[in-house]
């Protein structure tokens, strides 16, 4: 071939390698950028998805924090004295509102009609503008009748026009109902976005809210190219408004599309429903973004590509010219040698055995190039060597040094004789690894019969004996295998004909070697079976089979084996088969009862999961799967946005079945009537049993409340339908609890228990009907119940403090008692009067623990004043509750007993309530038992209404207490003044002390003086002050003169 022609192809040949490998490293970097394309979307989607639910969690709260504000604030105006017709105070709490909620721009009341009532801003002419013409107020009164929730507004512009706001609603209802007014709450826009700018979002990433209608709540940032009054005065039309709507609002999702605020730039948005509001979070981010972070995230990798590829390009044109070279050398080389070599040397150096000449002294003269190779020395090196030299020496195959006169040059040197097949290791070099060579000596004569030299030549056998000797291993190994194994291994011929076996195939047949070997494979296995062709036809198909097959041992029994096959061949193109086998016996009886024994634990779960699920009598659902369908029910109307009805019916009179019949009458009964209340259901609905006569229905897909009347009718008519059960009659009739979903409660829990709550008020109403649960009320009950629950940890927390007003002589300045009035030291709404909780207790028997625990601490501070030397007569509160408590007077012996200082006559106990006051002669006798103690009794409230001249005949009271409220106004209203004249004259008529509360002046002080009232307490003696602050109250009034001079008041002689 010519040389040029021969140096292209080696360059042609370097060249398609390199392509070979551009192409390669081109592919990689297109994988790695599609994969990371897919990764960039996936990151950028899941940031997106974590700003959202922040974002989702954020409003969720905000709205239920506003919600809860604006019921606590209705709630605290229904309570209220005059309610919300008591405008001033109603714009005090709308002040006070507003004043701890700085993002609130305005809160007012308003009527039905839209007029503005009382406002946040009253001091703002602005905010006393009529609502009616608001935009959607109208739609708001329209449907306010069935809004029980608060109401999200539309963003519209405020009154000045100036900046765009957003309101939420409340109505006020009476007790029936009915709409009374309007609570709205104003906020800016501007304050939405505000949440978004302090939140950690994703670069140009537009988050919103979106009404239901179409019309935005917020969008973050707003497009410098487009105003607020187009962001929020505009319905939206795009695809996420459009998407929502033909999926009815789901909960989640994305959505792809154009953005019209921004030119129809494509956006991916994710969204999240918002909980009970019309409205929908998103967040978007414009396509174009994923594409700009992508790039940036392969530039990196696509740069070092680029220069990979200069860098291979490079190499391979210096490795192409390189290999030209190199190969105009290598062929100018060999040109030179085919010119300069003779035959003979051509012919040695190409030998593949090693090839050394030893002239007739031993000393080596010529060697070739696979000699210099086996025995590590060059050409230079090997030429004048002797047989006797330190680079080299040989070994037998015993590893010994082999002497000199053993080599094969020295033994042709010694004997003229050729030698021939002598095996030794040649250990040369610094590594002095042995190489294994088969060597052969022959003599070469000059003509006249002398020696000239000694050709030696050798093979390498190092690689053949390394070979022969694992092969040996290797079959020692197998024999030790096929020896020692578990499973029975035949060898056989393809004819069936057994070669050999091992002593595990002896122990399993129950035969000898011998005689499994004369048996032959057609005397092991069953003939009749005809698995045993099948196994043999696939193993000549694939060269390999197993199966199960019937064999047979020496005693002619049969078992069932697992059959392993396979066809093999040996170097010499001879055909084998092995033949591996298991008794499969005790296996099989094992599957067998494993399968069993599965079988029964499917039964057993299966009856476990119909225990776990229905109700074993009456096959009913129970409670663990009717909380679960209860729960889907409540997902699918909140999808469908309906509403569903969870009845409790509870059986009237099923225990007199139970007791006269018996348990098994009873059962017979629960299980008739469960078909029928289930048949009076529809189909979709549930029926299920959760104890005794107790079962509850769910009713689902209703448009209103009312929708489920002909069904709770349908269930109160088949339950009181006749029975026969063993030849009786049996009838009973249901009371029926109803609470509808969503309007009460969030969780199915919360359902199951309103309308068990409501059952009980059928019940009390007469049984055989239905009742309806009542949210507000319930949630009043709540608020009753959480400050019960407050009070009582007041209580045993040590909260309750008394204060002491003093009482006074008003003829000689004396002071002749004090009242000890207790007050609630709140922790956060810090010192309470009485009448901000005491009310909440009445008749509870919270009254009892909160008058023992006043009672115990004004005794206290009694023989703590005594200590310091004053003595000071005390009056305390009574409930008519706790007086008559059949234990009354023993406690107040133990409460005086525990203050043996005190003494009983300095202690009088005032009456309050005592229109409560149930048995006359009980009280009248706890009193003269109390009077026996030395305690003293004062009627409170005298001539209020809730006493009478009963009480004053029948009570041994010595003090009577005019009520403050008519002395207060004595002096301007003559109804008072009657009142106050009178109630002096029936003290005089009864030979009773009287005091007079609310003295807040010195005329009031007079004009009772006058009437012969020399006995007062109120503002115009002394507020009521703690029990520190009395000694030097007594020493300031002890300084004065008497408080009313005896002549200024022309008392009668």
């Amino acid at each position: 071939m010519n040389p040029s022609i021969q140096a292209s192809a080696a360059a042609s040949s370097i060249h398609k390698v390199t392509n070979l490998v551009i192409a390669s490293v081109l592919l990689m970097v297109g994988l790695y950028a599609f994969d990371e394309w897919g990764q960039v979307k996936e990151r950028e989607e899941q940031h997106m998805q974590s700003n959202l639910m922040l974002l989702t969690r954020t409003l969720d709260t905000f709205f239920l924090s506003k919600r809860a504000g604006m019921f606590s604030l209705a709630e605290t105006m229904a309570v209220s004295p005059g309610g919300i017709d008591n405008l001033a105070l109603a714009q005090q709490l709308l002040a006070d509102y507003r004043k701890h909620r700085p993002e609130v721009r305005q809160i007012s009341l308003s009527d039905m009609s839209g007029k503005v009532l009382a406002s946040s801003h009253a001091a703002d002419r602005t905010v006393q503008l009529d609502v009616a013409d608001q935009s959607g107020f109208q739609d708001f009164a329209r449907d306010a009748k069935d809004l029980h929730d608060i109401y999200l507004g539309r963003p519209q512009r405020d009154v000045q026009g100036q900046d765009w706001v957003f309101t939420l609603r409340h109505v006020l209802r009476d007790a029936q109902g009915q709409p009374l007014a309007v609570l709205t709450d104003v906020f800016p826009v501007d304050f939405l976005e505000s949440l978004w700018q302090d939140a950690p979002l994703v670069q140009q990433i537009t988050v919103g809210v979106l009404r239901d209608d179409g019309y935005l709540m917020s969008r973050y940032p707003v497009p410098a190219t487009v105003t607020k009054d187009e962001v929020y005065g505009t319905r939206r039309d795009g695809a996420l408004i459009r998407y929502l709507t033909q999926h009815q609002f789901p909960v989640q999702g994305r959505v792809e599309g154009g953005n019209a605020l921004l030119n129809g730039q494509n956006f991916i948005n994710l969204f999240h429903r918002l909980d009970k509001l019309p409205a929908t979070v998103f967040v978007g981010q414009p396509e174009i973004r994923f594409f700009q972070v992508w790039a940036r995230s392969i530039d990196t990798p696509l740069a070092l590509t680029a220069l990979l590829l200069v860098f291979i390009k490079l190499v391979s044109r210096r490795l192409a010219r390189r290999e030209h070279e190199a190969e105009q050398q290598r062929l100018a080389v060999e040109r030179v040698l085919r010119e300069s070599e003779t035959e003979q040397r051509s012919l040695i150096d190409n030998l593949m055995t090693g090839l050394v000449i030893h002239d007739a002294t031993g000393a080596v003269v010529r060697c070739n190039a696979e000699a210099s190779n086996l025995l590590g020395l060059s050409f230079e090196q090997m030429t004048g060597k002797q047989l006797i030299d330190p680079a080299w020496s040989f070994v037998n195959e015993q590893g010994t040094v082999m002497p000199v006169s053993d080599y094969p040059a020295s033994r042709v040197l010694a004997t003229r004789e050729p030698v021939n097949g002598i095996v030794g290791g040649i250990v040369s070099g610094k590594d002095a690894d042995i190489c294994w060579v088969l060597s052969r000596a022959d003599p070469w004569f000059t003509a006249d019969g002398q020696l000239d030299k000694i050709v030696v030549t050798f093979v390498d056998i190092t690689m053949r004996r390394k070979l022969t000797s694992q092969l040996q291993d290797r079959e020692l190994k197998f024999q030790a295998l096929f020896d020692n194994s578990m499973d029975a291994v035949l060898l056989t011929s393809p004819d069936g004909t057994v070669l050999a076996v091992n002593q595990a195939a002896c122990r399993l047949f129950g035969l000898s070697e011998a005689q499994i070997i004369a048996r032959g494979r057609a005397g092991l296995a069953d003939p009749s079976d005809p698995r045993l062709h099948e196994l043999l036809g696939r193993r000549e198909q694939i060269g390999q089979a197993a199966g199960l097959l019937t064999m047979v041992r020496g005693d002619g029994s049969r078992f069932t084996a697992e059959i392993s096959s396979s066809i093999y061949g040996d170097s010499e193109g001879r055909q084998y088969s092995s033949m591996i086998v298991r008794d499969m016996t005790e296996r099989l009886r094992s599957q067998a009862e494993l399968e069993a024994a599965n079988a029964q634990m499917r039964r057993i779960n299966e009856q476990l999961a119909e225990v776990a699920h229905f109700d074993m009598l009456t096959h009913l659902p129970n409670r663990v799967l009717l909380a679960d369908r209860l729960q889907q029910a409540m997902a699918h109307c909140v999808r469908r946005q309906k509403s569903l009805a969870v009845a409790f019916l509870d059986l009237d009179g099923f225990k007199d079945i139970n007791d006269r019949y018996g348990h098994a009458a009873g059962d017979e009964f629960l299980v008739a009537i469960a078909k029928r209340l289930r048949l009076a259901l529809r189909d979709g609905d549930t029926l299920a049993r959760i104890g005794g006569d107790e079962f509850v229905a769910v009713m689902s897909d209703l448009s209103t409340e009312h929708d489920c009347e002909p069904l709770l009718l349908r269930l109160l008519q088949v339950a009181a339908e006749p029975l026969q059960v063993g030849g009786n009659s049996l009838q009973v009739s249901a009371s029926i609890g109803v609470t509808i979903y969503p309007q009460d409660g969030s969780s199915s829990e919360q359902l199951i228990r309103h309308a068990d709550q409501a059952m009980y008020l059928a019940k009390q109403a007469g049984k055989n009907r239905f009742h309806l649960f009542d949210v507000a009320s319930d949630a009043a009950i709540r608020i009753k119940r959480e400050s019960l629950d407050q009070i009582a940890a007041a209580i045993a927390q040590h909260q309750l403090v008394l204060y002491y007003q003093p009482q006074v002589n008003m003829q000689t300045g004396e002071v002749v008692g004090m009242e000890a009035l207790v007050r609630w030291l709140h922790p956060e709404r810090g010192l309470l009067a009485p009448g901000q909780f005491l009310p909440v207790i009445e008749d509870h028997d919270l009254a009892i623990a909160i008058g023992e625990r006043v009672l115990d601490l004004a005794l206290s501070q009694m023989a703590q004043w005594l200590a310091a030397g004053l003595h000071m007569p005390v009056s305390v509160n009574v409930f008519s509750r706790q007086l008559q408590q059949d234990d009354f007077v023993h406690k107040l012996r133990q409460a005086l007993a525990a203050h043996p200082t005190v003494p009983s006559s300095a202690l009088e106990l005032e009456i309050v309530e005592t229109s409560a006051l149930q048995d006359m002669a009980q009280v009248s006798g706890l009193m003269h038992a109390c009077a026996e103690l030395g305690v003293r009794f004062a009627l409170d409230d005298f001539g209020t209404g809730y006493s009478s001249l009963t009480y004053l005949k029948k009570l041994p009271a010595e003090l009577l207490k005019i009520d403050q409220s008519f002395v207060r106004d004595m002096l301007d209203d003559r109804d008072d003044l009657a009142i106050v004249q009178g109630v002096v004259g029936l003290s005089k008529a009864f030979n009773r002390k009287v005091i007079a509360e609310g003295v807040e002046t010195v005329a009031h002080g007079r004009k009772l003086l006058a009437m012969g009232c020399v006995l007062g307490q109120g503002y115009g003696i002394a507020r009521p002050m703690p029990a520190q602050q009395v000694p030097g109250w007594l020493d300031q009034w002890r300084a004065q003169q008497p408080w009313v001079p005896q002549e200024d008041v022309g008392l009668p002689a």
